[in-house]
C-alpha cells in the first residue's frame, strides 16, 4: 500500500504518531530542515547496545559528503549534494519542477483526466481539497504530455544514482558483490513505456496555510529500498533518533539539495543494519510548496535468497 509515501493517512493515526517515534516497521505496515547533523563520533554500525555483529564496512556514496555518511545507517536519512551548478541530475530536477508547476497550473477538469479508477493513489492524479494535489507516475501510459520529457530524464538520473548507492550499501554489508542488492534495482532505472515496475515518481503541490505550520503528510517510513526527496522550499521533517523529535532537515540547505531516505525494504534486506527513515511533511508558509519524490522499490519478480544476503555484518536473517 503506497498511501502515506509523503502522502495521506488516517487523521487519528496521525495524531497518535506525532506523539511518538513513527518508524517502528515491525508494528506499522505503512503509512519530506535545520543544520546537517554532525557525524557521530562512534562507529556507524551499532543497531543496539547489545548488537554483537561486525561493524559496517566504510564505503563512499555518490553525492553524499563523507561527514554525512553515518546518518544514513543510524538515522535512515542523509543529504544529497549536487556536484556542480551544471550537475545533470540537478538540471533534470529543475526541468521537472518547471514541468510540474505547468501541469498543476492547468484546470482541475484536465488534471482529473489522469485519475486512475483502479489504482487509486498508486498511479495517476489525486487531490485532497485544501491540502495538496499530486500525481504518481509509474509509466508513460498515464503521464501527461507536460511531464513526459522531464519525467523520463529525471527518473533515469534518480534511478541511476540510487541504484549506484544501493551497490555501495551492499559492499558496506560485506555482501559478495554490488549485484546482491542492485539486482532488485537495475530493472527499475528507466521510466517504463508501458510495463510497470514497483518504482514510482511522485510530484506534489502543497497548499500554503496562512503562515501557520501544518502537518500535511503524517509520520511514516517509505516502503521501498531508497527514496530521494527534493522540495522547492522547506517542508520535509525527518525523525532524529538522538533528539527524539522531528527535525526540519531542508531548512538550512543553503544550496539546492535533496534528501536520501532508507525504506523498509532495505531495512529488511540488510537485517536492520540500515534503519528506515521516519519522516513527515509540514507546510510553513503562505505560498504553495512543490516537491519531487522518487521511490526506488525492489523489482518484485527478483527472488529473495537470504543466504546471499547473510554475512557476519548482517547476521542471520
Amino acid at each position: 500500500d503506497l498511501e502515506g509515501e509523503e502522502g495521506e493517512g488516517d487523521e487519528h493515526q496521525q495524531q497518535q504518531q506525532q506523539q511518538q517515534e513513527p518508524v517502528d516497521i515491525e508494528a506499522t505496515e505503512h503509512n519530506e530542515e535545520g543544520e546537517q547533523p554532525a557525524a557521530p563520533k562512534t562507529n556507524v554500525t551499532s543497531v543496539g547496545t547489545n548488537d554483537s555483529r561486525l561493524p559496517l564496512i566504510s564505503v563512499s556514496l555518490p553525492k553524499v559528503q563523507e561527514d554525512h555518511l553515518p546518518a544514513l545507517a543510524i538515522q535512515g536519512w542523509t543529504c544529497i549534494s549536487f556536484d556542480s551548478e551544471h550537475d545533470l541530475m540537478k538540471e533534470s530536477l529543475e526541468s521537472l519542477f518547471a514541468a510540474s508547476k505547468t501541469f498543476f497550473a492547468t484546470s482541475n477538469e484536465y488534471k482529473a483526466t489522469f485519475e486512475s479508477k483502479s489504482q487509486g493513489s498508486e498511479e495517476g492524479y489525486s487531490r485532497i481539497e485544501g491540502e495538496k494535489e499530486f500525481i504518481t507516475l509509474r509509466s508513460l501510459e498515464l503521464c501527461p504530455d507536460e511531464l513526459r520529457e522531464a519525467a523520463q530524464v529525471a527518473w533515469r538520473q534518480c534511478g541511476l544514482l540510487l541504484s549506484r548507492q544501493l551497490g555501495q550499501i551492499a559492499l558496506s554489508l560485506g555482501l559478495a558483490s554490488e549485484e546482491a542488492l542492485t539486482a532488485y534495482s537495475e530493472p527499475c532505472v528507466d521510466f517504463p513505456a508501458s510495463a510497470k515496475t514497483a518504482t514510482m515518481l511522485r510530484l506534489f503541490r502543497y497548499e500554503g496555510h496562512n503562515g501557520e505550520a501544518k502537518v500535511v503528510a503524517e509520520p511514516h517510513c517509505d516502503l521501498g529500498l531508497l527514496s530521494f526527496v527534493m522540495g522547492d522550499s522547506p517542508g520535509l521533517e525527518v525523525w532524529h533518533r538522538h533528539r527524539s523529535a522531528f527535525w526540519p532537515i531542508e531548512r538550512d540547505y543553503v544550496e539546492p539539495a535533496g534528501t536520501l531516505l532508507v525504506g523498509r525494504q532495505l531495512q529488511r534486506l540488510s537485517n536492520g543494519r540500515y534503519t528506515a527513515g521516519g519522516h513527515r511533511v509540514s507546510s510553513y508558509g503562505t505560498t504553495p510548496r512543490y516537491s519531487i519524490v522518487f521511490v526506488l522499490r525492489a523489482h518484485s519478480p527478483v527472488p529473495i535468497d537470504t543466504d546471499t544476503l547473510t554475512t557476519d555484518i548482517t547476521g542471520p536473517h
